[in-house]
């Protein structure tokens, strides 16, 4: 982070608002006349999702940072689901004491929000943006392609400084040879010399902007990129299924960008690892009465087992056996050829995900569609998961015979291990097509993180409470 401003000032700032939380809490017991010692037990719970949802409004990304009127309505909102979530489990257990609670967090509230707002404008607009004016600690960055939008973004080249701390120094175009001398003033030479370029030039971060390739080609260069360890900043049509979700940052301007930069090899391989296995062992303990409860009205309402096993490909193209409640009729050879003709049209791309609706219904049990359309048929999976064959978050299991359609960047997904959800069943699911649930499956592979797991988790569950675009 030595030469990355904008990660300075997030590490900065994280530790500023650990101060917030820790000074706003000490004021509120300060003038409640409380004790410290005695009354600190609502500080963990309390600083705990604050972070969470902090991590889940995206408030460490640079539009945060910017539009400060977003991050106090995120504040506001955050706040009141903390207060509802704590007073909520004061009065159905015997932890706690509602009045103080109340008492500490009406002053909590109040100062934790004016003070968290003066921190984060304070240090954006003073110590920020005048660290970036200064350029001591700025770093190169080209950008990709030559176009009119890109050459928009070098006209205003000082914002991006400014704010963001990239000094912007030229083009890269994608062409081998350059023709236009127009070209030629600011162009430091093409995508087969970004490598000479890079040590040259010193710089890692590259900007792709406005190149009208297709998701073919334009994927192809951000993984060739994003594999030698560049920094992309990346806004191109191709994307517009995450810019649609919100999985995005702002830039110095009004610029757009989908970040593909750093493998969180520690995060994938460690910690995420761990909470798959905490969590799934809460759940399964928490579930374990709707589990038996799902089983038995499956084998009421229709002949045959309750849980259905399948094989599926899972990571590193290895099969396992998948659990799900069976939300079919008891015809396993008979299911799957109806599988396989069903979903070729949404594969070849000529139908959407809606295909598995009005196909399968003939197929589907009365209580099937229910599970279905709610994601209830997958709870078992959590038992996948404390056998290490699956994750909470990550692409979703194909079938051996569907592997023939996930060929070149799309067989990104199986580098990871597939989940129970992921970014397709919280944001897409029957609205988008084979090639929009394939880029879901991309970004994931290469930006797992904690904060994109939580907003998954948060975002999965609204789809499962109102059932949107299940089948």
């Amino acid at each position: 982070s030595r030469n990355n401003t904008y990660l300075n000032y997030k590490i900065y700032l994280f530790l500023l608002d650990n101060i917030s939380i820790f000074f706003a809490m000490h004021m509120a017991l300060f003038l409640n006349g409380y004790s410290w010692r005695d009354d600190y037990g609502y500080f963990i719970p309390i600083y705990i999702i604050t972070f969470i949802f902090y991590l889940y409004f995206g408030n460490y990304k640079y539009r945060s940072l910017k539009l400060i009127r977003e991050f106090l309505g995120n504040n506001i909102l955050m706040n009141i689901i903390i207060f509802g979530l704590i007073t909520l489990i004061i009065f159905i257990t015997p932890l706690g004491d509602k009045l103080i609670f109340i008492n500490i967090f009406k002053f909590y509230f109040l100062i934790f929000l004016a003070f968290s707002i003066v921190v984060r404008i304070f240090v954006f607009e003073v110590i920020f943006q005048n660290l970036n004016k200064i350029g001591s600690r700025n770093r190169n960055a080209v950008i990709l392609g030559i176009n009119e939008g890109s050459e928009n973004i070098f006209k205003n080249r000082e914002d991006f400084r400014k704010n963001n701390g990239l000094n912007i120094i030229g083009f890269v175009s994608l062409r081998k040879s350059l023709i236009d001398k127009k070209e030629r003033d600011h162009v430091l030479g093409s995508i087969e010399e970004m490598s000479d370029l890079s040590q040259k030039y010193n710089f890692k971060d590259i900007i792709v902007y406005g190149n009208k390739l297709n998701t073919d080609k334009s994927i192809g260069i951000i993984e060739e990129l994003r594999c030698k360890n560049y920094m992309l900043h990346v806004n191109d049509d191709s994307l517009k299924e995450l810019f649609k979700v919100g999985l995005f940052d702002i830039y110095g301007t009004d610029l757009k960008v989908i970040d593909f930069s750093i493998d969180r090899y520690y995060y994938k391989k460690y910690l995420k690892v761990l909470l798959d296995y905490i969590f799934s062992l809460i759940i399964i303990i928490l579930i374990l009465p709707l589990l038996l409860l799902v089983a038995l009205f499956i084998k009421l309402s229709s002949r045959g087992p309750a849980l259905f096993i399948g094989e599926r490909i899972g990571i590193n193209k290895e099969k396992f056996n998948i659990f799900k409640f069976r939300s079919m009729i008891s015809d396993t050879k008979g299911n799957i050829e109806f599988h396989k003709e069903a979903m070729k049209g949404f594969y070849t791309g000529r139908k959407s995900g809606k295909i598995k609706k009005t196909n399968s219904d003939n197929r589907v049990t009365r209580i099937g569609r229910l599970l279905r359309r709610h994601s209830l048929d997958e709870l078992p999976q959590f038992f996948n998961i404390i056998g290490g064959k699956m994750s909470l978050i990550g692409p979703r299991p194909c079938m051996d015979h569907e592997l023939e359609y996930f060929k070149g960047w799309k067989s990104c997904r199986f580098k990871v291990q597939p989940g129970i959800t992921g970014l397709w069943q919280a944001y897409g699911r029957s609205r988008v097509d084979f090639e929009g649930m394939s880029i879901f499956d991309y970004y994931y592979y290469s930006n797992s993180s904690l904060s994109v797991d939580l907003k998954v988790t948060f975002d999965t569950i609204k789809v499962l409470i109102f059932g949107i675009g299940g089948y």
